[in-house]
């Protein structure tokens, strides 16, 4: 028998069962549960996160290899040496504490650590479970010596109740026991802050708030041990005093062990006593499960819609990484989850096919179930395998309706291999199906990657489709790209508006996108001009126009907001905003959320205004009036500025960063990813957390947008060539050309190919219409010249700062260049001191000295 069945067996009449355990919270006095949850690093395993014994082996080798200069090879020998030579540091019986202190010197160093090791960890299933028990009353508190954020994640994913979370000393001492919602009190801090507590002499004493909080809550409730193995003497002291105590844990405690796990000296002495009791677990999640059923408590997985990362924990489940469906209850739960995912899967088909507008016909089952199968193909990308049983499906096809359903995926497929010529043969035959049908016939634009071709393509269908509004749409948001850095021999800005006209005469309604087009129309027809009067005039005649119609159609609501944004005049601002407002208070939740991602632009162009001390009250005064709009409130967007608001007013870099990984987990963050990067990227530590973000992003996510990404992130490794290869692809994409070529540019300065980017500019000037881009490539190719100790030309730099009316980052960079540090260190100043975002813009910039930016230094350290 071993040494651990020996100890166990010694403490045989104080073992209770899962099912005793489960009766004892079942007879709970009212409706106050009579227990409370204590969870320990063993509740974080199957989350994916070390356990404390895998951090210990790793540090304990580590560390005495660099002390005793010897190669480590058993952890006894190891041990037996660190405590001869090092007994005044070393703890044999609390190597955690001892070894952490020892790795890591300062506060900060370990939080950073503890962010590393917890960052993006989704939960387990047995916290679904428990959302489950706290729903159904069974408990309402739990304490964790946890640094990780898995309970809280898992009531926000799928509970309806906010938790009241305290992970500081300060606010522990305003939770009431009385309070229903639930309670996350963490009794070590959160990573968050540099008060952790993991090291040696940190985990000897609680701090006198949460020490009295945890004395406190054990007068009514009992305790239930769930993945803590009982090495903090801070903790252990509390619960031995409080056991000597009549009045306290009257309900007990129950300690939880795993089949395989040994039982300390220490926690012995513990379970001896009376009032204590332990139970024989397989491990947290198979626990929750059962006490889950037990006290009748389904896997509901209820709470917010589905956002990304909710999808991801149910992926989890399913995958089932830990193997914890050999627990019966789980593996029942996980069958239902498969059901319900395939459901999903069903569900955004349906709503594919019910969007087309030929799909009077039913689709027959059979078809839909190889639709199905052919789209999880396609997902994994089993081309090959997508494409051979497409054609034999089309083959054995006899429905116009349905063919056309497989050869769309077809030339999607091609598409995605880059198959121009094969994509172009499967559209020949989607359109010969149907050769009236504009939607096929407009589908086959996506194929070509040159603007030009794309013209020409559909100005050819125009006297075939002379009433098609679709297709006169299409045609002018197509040709205005082409128009951004082209003439108008292939097409006139006339005959766009022409066309555009006679669009909104068919159809006035401002459910038209002939009305939003026409405003970029104006737009880029005037790019080139320094002076917006002729412009903005033009601009409000046609808000105007479109007002009269309805003003509080969307239309116009985001056409305003734009179009005041650009004004950046703090008064019209400030008026837009009022009467958006307004209309918020009258309108559907729907419709909130569109008007709020306007306020929210339009708050974020008041970091472009002029700066005075009311900005930062103004911006968070808007926060704070809907920042209690539940599910309105969780859009990407609003939590971006949050999080630009943290960084930009308060200096306050981890927040930011925090708020930007939840907005990574939000609804409408997809047209909000660069934002999301920008902000994420701050930290060079976050370049992962960012990979991983990029790849599991929709299939329908911009292939453009996609390789920018990618390239920002091959910029600041550094690795410039892959960079460029980048945004070469992109270009072939279809990435617009002034954008492209200000990027290129940028690269090779930074790669310090000071030649190459002179080149770039000489090539390019002539073609990019837009004065503001044009300036930003000219001052790239004068820091070249710079830098490569070549004369710059002053007359260029000194037009571009009367462009810019001598304000601005653009002309910041010109005084550089002229060596007008006064001039240039004022709007360095000025802009740092309205938006400190700009900080780590500028940090990047090589037109920026060093030197220049060493007072605006953070004395912080990034923690998230």
């Amino acid at each position: 028998m071993s040494e651990r069945d020996v100890t166990k067996a010694k403490l045989a009449l104080k073992k209770r069962t899962v099912k005793d355990l489960a009766d004892y919270i079942k007879i709970k006095s009212g409706t106050t549960p009579d227990y409370s949850l204590f969870l320990g690093a063993g509740a974080s395993v199957t989350s994916g996160i070390k356990t404390g014994q895998e951090l210990v082996e790793e540090w304990r080798a580590e560390i005495y290899t660099r002390l005793s200069n010897k190669k480590y090879s058993d952890s006894e020998e190891a041990k037996t040496w660190l405590a001869t030579n090092y007994p005044e540091w070393y703890d044999q019986n609390n190597e955690y504490s001892s070894l952490f202190e020892k790795k890591f010197d300062l506060p900060s160093q370990r939080r950073r650590f503890v962010e590393l090791q917890v960052d993006k960890k989704l939960p387990s299933i047995g916290y679904a479970y428990l959302v489950e028990l706290f729903e159904s009353k069974f408990f309402d508190t739990v304490f964790t010596t946890n640094f990780d954020d898995l309970i809280n994640e898992a009531f926000y994913q799928f509970s309806s109740d906010r938790p009241l979370l305290c992970a500081h000393d300060s606010s522990i001492k305003g939770v009431s026991i009385t309070s229903s919602r639930p309670k996350i009190i963490k009794l070590h801090g959160d990573y968050l802050f540099d008060s952790i507590k993991s090291s040696l002499k940190e985990t000897e004493s609680l701090e006198g708030n949460t020490r009295e909080k945890l004395t406190e809550f054990t007068k009514e409730y009992g305790l239930i041990f769930v993945g803590y193995a009982g090495n903090d003497s801070s903790i252990m002291d509390v619960i031995k005093y409080l056991l000597k105590q009549d009045d306290y844990l009257r309900n007990g405690i129950y300690w939880c062990i795993r089949k395989n796990d040994n039982i300390s000296p220490e926690l012995f002495k513990l379970l001896s006593q009376e009032k204590v009791y332990w139970v024989e677990i397989d491990g947290f999640d198979e626990l929750m499960a059962e006490l889950a059923l037990d006290l009748g408590c389904s896997l509901s997985l209820g709470g917010n819609q589905k956002y990304t990362k909710r999808e991801r924990m149910i992926q989890n489940f399913i995958n089932d990484k830990y193997n914890l469906s050999t627990n019966e209850i789980i593996n029942s739960d996980i069958l239902r989850l498969k059901r319900q995912t395939l459901t999903h899967d069903i569900s955004s088909l349906i709503n594919e096919l019910s969007q087309s507008d030929v799909d009077d016909q039913k689709i027959p089952e059979e078809d839909f179930k190889n639709l199905l199968y052919i789209d999880n193909l396609i997902r994994s990308k089993n081309y090959s395998n997508a494409e051979a049983r497409l054609n034999t499906l089309i083959n054995d096809a006899d429905n116009d309706n349905i063919k056309s359903k497989y050869l769309r995926r077809l030339i999607e497929i091609k598409e995605d291999q880059k198959d121009t010529k094969s994509a172009l043969e499967y559209s020949d035959k989607l359109i010969a199906l149907d050769e009236f049908n504009i939607n096929y016939v407009l589908s086959r634009t996506n194929i070509f990657t040159d603007v030009k071709e794309k013209v020409n393509y559909l100005k050819s269908l125009l006297e075939k489709f002379t009433y098609s509004i679709s297709l006169k749409n299409h045609l002018c948001k197509i040709a205005l790209s082409y128009l951004e850095n082209n003439n108008e021999e292939l097409i006139s800005f006339k005959e766009i508006h022409e066309m555009l006209e006679k669009s909104i005469h068919q159809n006035s309604s401002l459910d038209n996108i002939a009305w939003m087009i026409k405003y970029n129309a104006i737009k880029t027809e005037y790019q080139s001009s320094y002076d917006r009067t002729e412009c903005n005039k033009l601009l409000s005649e046609l808000l105007d126009r479109i007002k009269e119609i309805n003003p509080i159609h969307d239309t116009y609501l985001h056409l305003y907001s734009e179009f005041t944004c650009s004004l950046q005049k703090k008064d019209e601002i400030l008026t837009c905003v009022e009467t958006l407002s307004n209309i918020y208070k009258t309108s559907s939740k729907n419709k909130k959320r569109n008007i709020l991602t306007y306020l929210t632009k339009l708050h974020l162009s008041l970091f472009e205004v002029d700066y005075n001390e009311k900005t930062p009250r103004l911006m968070k005064d808007f926060i704070d009036k809907y920042d209690g709009d539940g599910d309105i409130a969780r859009i990407a967007p609003f939590i971006i500025f949050k999080s630009r608001y943290e960084i930009g007013c308060n200096k306050d870099i981890n927040t930011g960063i925090k708020l930007a990984k939840e907005a990574m987990d939000s609804t409408w963050k997809n047209n909000h990813i660069d934002n999301i990067v920008e902000i994420l990227l701050i930290d060079k530590n976050n370049i992962p957390l960012v990979e991983e973000f990029i790849e599991n992003l929709p299939r329908d996510t911009s292939s453009i947008l996609l390789l920018k990404l990618k390239s920002d992130i091959s910029t600041l490794k550094g690795n410039y060539k892959e960079a460029i290869n980048l945004i070469d692809q992109a270009f072939d994409e279809g990435w617009n050309f002034s954008d492209y070529t200000i990027r290129k540019s940028y690269i090779n300065l930074l790669a310090k190919n000071y030649h190459e980017t002179i080149k770039i500019a000489n090539e390019s000037l002539g073609k990019i219409k837009n004065y503001k881009e044009k300036d930003v490539l000219l001052i790239n190719k004068e820091v070249a010249k710079k830098k490569d100790n070549q004369e710059i030309t002053k007359h260029d730099i000194r037009t571009i700062l009367s462009h810019h009316n001598s304000k601005g980052y653009v002309s910041m960079c010109a005084f550089f260049l002229l060596d007008e540090e006064r001039n240039a260190k004022k709007q360095l100043q000025s802009l740092i001191e309205k938006d400190f975002m700009n900080y780590y813009r500028f940090s990047l910039w090589p037109a920026i000295p060093e030197n220049a930016l060493l007072q605006y230094k953070p004395n912080i350290n990034l923690a998230a």
